[in-house]
């Protein structure tokens, strides 16, 4: 593989005497983008949290040149990591516009940053005629367009996506795809989280079967999609 955007090694994160991720392992190239599959319980909402130092861990996390398993979730963030969490996270009581903003918090360049915001209503033209509509009052595949976009708007080189199709209608879910595969498109390396393996695989050129808090399986998007263990378990065939 040839120098990874991100690298984990022997990742390992326990809730009190339970051990959620078990010695991971893997690593993601730049420009790449990578699905986890796995059942509900398998670890891999905790391995993204543990990437972006939201909750504690151990093991070896290097990142663009950095060893980063010791900083805070804020530094991470500047050095262009961001998460879409499981959830959305959206702020409720903020208007789309202020949401989209939070996620250039860190940024000084305003002018950038207001160029940015147009782009991102150009690619999310939903987000635009809402724009000062609260985030609460969003429905699901909105909230989770203006989570993405405000991951976006904080220039990230690594985009980690935690289930975002989880709860949306199948016509959302194919509209939460598209954006995704164009924010790849704009050479954003993705990391994504994701139960709807078919779909996952799809669109990644790679992907880790997750089970029991360990990688069991690590191959090309296509071989997983070929494979009668991984069809049998996870794409209902």
């Amino acid at each position: 593989m040839a120098q990874a955007l991100i690298e984990v090694l022997n990742l390992e994160v326990r809730y009190g005497g339970i051990a959620a991720v078990r010695g991971v392992s893997f690593a993601v190239e730049p420009g790449e983008m990578v699905c986890v599959i796995g059942a509900n319980g398998a670890g891999k909402t905790s391995t993204l949290k543990a990437l972006a130092r939201m909750i504690p861990s151990s093991g070896e996390i290097h990142y663009d040149h950095l060893r980063v398993e010791k900083m805070l979730s804020h530094e991470l963030i500047s050095k262009g990591l961001a998460l879409v969490p499981e959830g959305r996270g959206v702020f409720a009581r903020l208007t789309i516009r202020e949401n989209l903003l939070m996620g250039a918090y860190h940024r000084n360049d305003t002018a950038d940053i207001d160029a940015d915001l147009d782009k991102i209503f150009v690619m999310l033209p939903r987000l635009k005629e809402r724009e000062k509509q609260l985030a609460g009052t969003l429905s699901g595949g909105e909230q989770q367009m203006l989570a993405i976009g405000r991951a976006i708007m904080g220039r990230p080189k690594l985009l980690l996506l935690d289930e975002p199709s989880m709860g949306l209608a199948p016509i959302m879910v194919e509209k939460i795809f598209e954006v995704i595969k164009g924010v790849a498109a704009q050479g954003v390396t993705v990391l994504l989280v994701e139960q709807n393996a078919k779909l996952a695989l799809e669109i990644c050129s790679r992907g880790y079967v997750m089970e029991n808090g360990r990688i069991t399986v690590a191959d090309t998007s296509a071989n997983l999609l070929a494979d009668s263990r991984v069809r049998a378990a996870y794409l209902g065939e």
